[in-house]
């Protein structure tokens, strides 16, 4: 009856064991397996906008310049100050009445409060905070900007990485064709069918993929440490990521809608119309220095003298302050703030110069690799029946070995070649986002 008893008591212990164990390791929260993940471009565009150091130093930059236009606003109200001071003064000082005149007091002390409230300035607040509301819009597209370029910067590290992935599929895969090669050529050297020559060179051959699989090994290490410096992780780490080469590539629309987009979308253009604004407004903030200033002011306190005792005062006024003469300060503001206007003038028409050609480059690149994809399929089709034709040919000796290591070479090329022109593509239409600011689809659909 004892051995039942403790055999029930053992079960029930050991299934409550089991219970528990089973709820500690579906309810652990540790961190998930970064190693199983791979990353869509999709989800590194979203971890560059949360964490890329360059987006989040332009978006504090414009709380800065909300910090400036809130300080510019502020001289709109009054300002109101408390002060206070205590002296003591010599007992023994001469008077205005002489040696014999009433003794003065040697300990006076001052407790008021001040108000300042500027009726007029020559409309200077008013500008000033108007031209810091421009620099905070202004910023905020250079943020828009800013953001545009990481964007891109991801995306050509993304496909960079892409590209290495697809070339070593391919080299691995060209060099166990070429191994292959090596064997049936050696088989055939040893059979006295083909000369050392022929070895040797199905033997370079299979070196040359070897080659092929360092350096694309090598690009995609590279590739890799661009992207998670551009996503804003830290530390060496490599990331894996998910994605096939493009299958879908669209006509490009003409130069003259991509460029109305660009007049249209393009943050940088935005930014240089609003800073043209900005330095407008600020040259006549500096005129306005050249106007009086009308304030209203008063102050309220009490003044106690050991001789005179404690009393209440008070002042009240309008006060009015005319500039005469400061050396040619005025005149020197004027002028920075005319030559600045200027500056950005030109600045914005050189830009635009630029953006015209890269728009034109890289629409060109864009056309260009689209054709050149078109291209490459038709090679990978004819190299591909060529190099097992030329290889069916060699089994039978019916052809000579250079003809299968040609076939073989222009196999790999074409396939390089597709990869390369559809990774173009892809970055090119990122490069096109960046420029007018807009996706290639929308564009498509504007064209329509």
């Amino acid at each position: 009856m004892r051995n039942v008893v403790y055999r029930t008591f053992f079960s029930i212990f050991l299934g409550i064991f089991t219970i528990f164990s089973a709820i500690n390791q579906y309810c652990y929260a540790g961190p998930p397996d970064d190693d199983t993940h791979s990353l869509t471009l999709k989800e590194c565009l979203i971890s560059a906008r949360s964490q890329n150091p360059i987006i989040l130093a332009a978006q504090e930059k414009v709380n800065e310049l909300i910090a400036d236009y809130n300080a510019a606003r502020s001289r709109f109200f009054p300002r109101i100050a408390f002060s206070s001071y205590i002296t003591r003064n010599d007992p023994d000082r001469l008077s205005a009445g002489g040696p014999g005149a009433q003794r003065l007091y040697s300990k006076e002390s001052l407790y008021s409060l001040t108000g300042k409230q500027i009726l007029f300035d020559g409309f200077k607040t008013y500008f000033s905070t108007k031209a810091a509301d421009a620099g905070k819009a202004a910023q905020m597209k250079e943020t828009e900007q800013v953001l545009h370029d990481v964007e891109f910067i991801v995306t050509e590290a993304f496909y960079r990485v892409l590209e290495a992935d697809e070339n070593i599929k391919v080299a691995k895969n060209a060099l166990e064709q070429r191994r292959d090669f090596e064997r049936l050529t050696d088989a055939y050297y040893n059979a006295g069918k083909v000369t050392l020559l022929d070895l040797l060179r199905a033997r370079s051959q299979v070196f040359e993929a070897e080659q092929a699989i360092v350096e694309a090994q090598n690009a995609r290490l590279l590739a890799g440490m661009i992207l998670t410096r551009a996503m804003g992780i830290d530390g060496d780490s490599q990331i894996t990521i998910s994605g096939n080469a493009p299958e879908i590539f669209p006509a490009v629309p003409d130069f003259n809608t991509l460029w109305r987009q660009t007049q249209k979308t393009n943050s940088e253009i935005k930014r240089l119309d609003l800073d043209i604004e900005k330095s407008k407004i600020l040259i006549k903030t500096a005129k306005a220095d050249y106007l009086p200033e009308i304030s209203l002011q008063g102050s309220i306190g009490n003044r106690h003298q050991d001789t005179g005792g404690t009393q209440d005062e008070y002042i009240a006024g309008v006060f009015l302050e005319i500039p005469l003469f400061e050396g040619g300060l005025k005149r020197a503001k004027v002028a920075k703030a005319s030559s600045q206007n200027l500056q950005l003038i030109e600045l914005k028409r050189n830009r635009i110069d630029q953006l015209r050609v890269e728009l034109m480059d890289t629409r060109n690149s864009l056309e260009n690799a689209r054709h050149g994809v078109d291209t490459a399929k038709q090679m990978i089709r004819a190299n591909t029946e060529g190099y097992n034709a030329s290889l069916s040919l060699y089994k039978y000796g019916k052809a000579i070995g250079l003809d299968v290591l040609q076939a073989q070479v222009e196999l790999t090329r074409s396939q390089f070649y597709f990869i390369s022109n559809a990774v173009a593509y892809e970055i090119n239409c990122a490069r096109m986002k960046q420029i007018t600011g807009a996706d290639l689809s929308v564009l498509e659909s504007a064209t329509k």
